[in-house]
């Protein structure tokens, strides 16, 4: 069981060699590759040579002994009005979307990822939602790369809460997964999302619906309103409760971090030891998890 974070919140500290360098000094023995708009891992799927730049990555990350465990796919994998700001119109925008998630796909796999993350669309059902998945089916085999369909979530403004989306709900979730080969895709349970107010579940509720399908998390920590992405414990998140939980289902997938706003606000030049903490709050995680 590996203990990772995401790498776009570090984006300052350096290139992608340093960052990994650096999370592996933290005391992190993985990292998850994030390839989300203009950041490091964006530049290098959009570059002619992105698979041979990615094996320079993996040849680098295993000379210093630390693994990409996990990845998440450029989003939103659709496209709507609130997402005009791209410059692209619906259709432009999907071709552009398939075609960066497919080579985000052939990445994770050169980077020897288990899953990569690849956002449903919030207002697709399962149905729809299973006919995006189907395109992407044929490149995660042939990377040997799981896709990790995730639960997502819309704003009520006027209420300032959380409202339903694509797998907000447990069973929304279990049906989106039950459309999907098993062997290919699988559930990574968004921790922070599970546990917003308006949504009707929660993270316990997610984990025990979802059972053996779960196979990857993105962990962080909110006061329940707001999706703040915060350090686990520092909010009202209950991790004592969903660790048992995890426990329970005997899940065997990896701790990883999607905490990127702790780090926000820290100085560039406190990154090594907020980067240490981040380490030791994931392996406080992943030590009462192995505990019998």
């Amino acid at each position: 069981m590996y203990i990772s974070t995401e790498i776009q919140s570090f984006s300052q500290w350096g290139n992608l060699k340093q960052i990994v360098k650096l999370l592996k000094d933290a005391g992190f023995d993985a990292y998850d590759f994030s390839v989300f708009y203009g950041s490091h891992g964006d530049k290098l799927i959009e570059s002619d040579d992105y698979l041979k730049q990615a094996k320079e990555l993996r040849a680098y990350a295993d000379e210093i002994g630390i693994v990409c465990n996990q990845a998440h796919a450029p989003f939103p994998s659709e496209t709507s009005e609130q997402y005009r700001h791209l410059g692209m119109e619906p259709n432009t925008y999907r071709a552009y979307a398939r075609k960066k998630i497919k080579r985000s796909i052939e990445v994770a796999g050169v980077l020897g990822a288990k899953v990569i993350v690849v956002h449903p669309w919030n207002d697709y059902n399962a149905e729809e939602n299973a006919k995006m998945y189907f395109e992407f089916e044929e490149t995660a085999r042939k990377a040997s790369v799981k896709i990790g369909v995730e639960n997502m979530w819309n704003w009520k403004a006027n209420e300032e809460m959380a409202s339903a989306a694509a797998c907000s709900h447990h069973e929304d979730f279990k049906a989106h997964l039950d459309l999907l080969p098993s062997d290919v895709f699988v559930a990574c349970l968004d921790i922070g999302h599970a546990e917003m107010v308006g949504l009707d579940t929660s993270s316990v509720q997610m984990i025990e619906c979802l059972s053996n399908r779960l196979q990857a998390l993105h962990i962080h920590d909110n006061d329940k309103l707001r999706d703040y992405h915060q350090l686990p414990f520092m909010m009202d998140v209950d991790y004592e409760r969903i660790i048992e939980a995890l426990k329970k289902i005997g899940y065997q997938g990896d701790v990883t971090l999607e905490a990127g706003l702790f780090l926000e606000r820290f100085p560039t030049a406190l990154y090594p030891q907020a980067a240490r903490l981040m380490a030791e709050v994931a392996d406080y995680i992943r030590k009462k998890l192995l505990k019998k």
